[in-house]
């Protein structure tokens, strides 16, 4: 990949979750934010750890760290999402930046995290480098990735919807690379990139919702359906709302799956 497709990518995403920001504390956090326990446990945050969180978003990992008695500092590479999260948790750091290439320095921290934004990035492997050298000796990485594409089922409910009425004109040039979503597959990627000890394994999340609101703003923000007219709008709307009512249990609630894979590794 060369530097210029690498900047389309990342200014690509950086609009995405410019765009995703306001509504996402209410909406997608309510599935990502459910990973932030186990990746806190995985990377041994608790009093007095110097963490960083890596694409920290709108800060969900953020609090539960806070909580723990850590000090820390996220770092985002959308400006409307680093105004939401400094506004969530004002006695947390939060910079704006590019987590391959940060201003800190080696060894500053004891444990880094990351939810769901390696996938995002245009070289994933130049992150976890630069994770490793602002991590101290036997600091602590721990991060999670979507799980394969066809166990996704909140995803799939919402995109089934959007494309069985849409027809959108995607440029693959400005996605990012395929991100590699077995477990043995990132614990290679950790060890590629200098850690030791890597470990990953599949985490069972669920998205639950009692109709497709939330999902049905994820993905119009997502794939910027604003363009669209508005009854094309309604029908995905309306497509994804009954797709998730139809999975409603005796509660109310649908329990979507979208499992994750989490994985984790220390710096020798």
């Amino acid at each position: 990949m060369t530097a210029a497709t690498e900047n389309a990518v990342t200014r690509h995403h950086r609009d995405i979750w410019d765009r995703c920001a306001p509504t996402y504390v209410g909406g997608a956090e309510a599935l990502t934010g459910s990973a932030s326990t186990l990746l806190l446990d995985l990377a041994g945050v608790g009093r007095g750890t110097a963490l960083l969180d890596v694409g920290t978003g709108p800060g969900a990992l953020i609090g539960p760290a806070l909580e723990r008695g850590a000090r820390v500092v996220g770092i985002d590479l959308s400006p409307r999402m680093v105004d939401e999260a400094r506004r969530r948790h004002p006695e947390a750091e939060v910079v704006q930046g590019d987590a391959a290439a940060t201003d800190f320095g080696d060894g500053s921290f004891d444990a880094a995290t990351s939810s769901f934004c390696l996938q995002n990035v245009a070289d994933r492997r130049a992150v976890l480098v630069e994770t490793h050298r602002v991590l101290r000796p036997g600091g602590r990485v721990a991060y999670a990735v979507w799980a394969p594409e066809a166990t996704l089922e909140a995803f799939g409910v919402g995109f089934e919807a959007v494309f069985s009425v849409v027809s959108l004109d995607l440029d693959p040039a400005v996605e990012a690379p395929p991100m590699v979503d077995t477990p043995e597959g990132n614990e290679q990627l950790l060890a590629d990139a200098g850690f030791v000890h890597p470990t990953a394994r599949r985490a069972e999340l669920f998205w639950p919702m009692r109709d497709g609101g939330a999902l049905f703003d994820l993905l119009d923000r997502y794939l910027d359906l604003s363009s669209q007219e508005e009854a094309v709008r309604d029908e995905v709307r309306t497509r994804i709302d009954r797709r998730v009512r139809e999975r409603c249990d005796g509660d109310g609630i649908a329990r979507l799956p979208n499992p994750a894979i989490v994985a984790s590794a220390a710096r020798p």
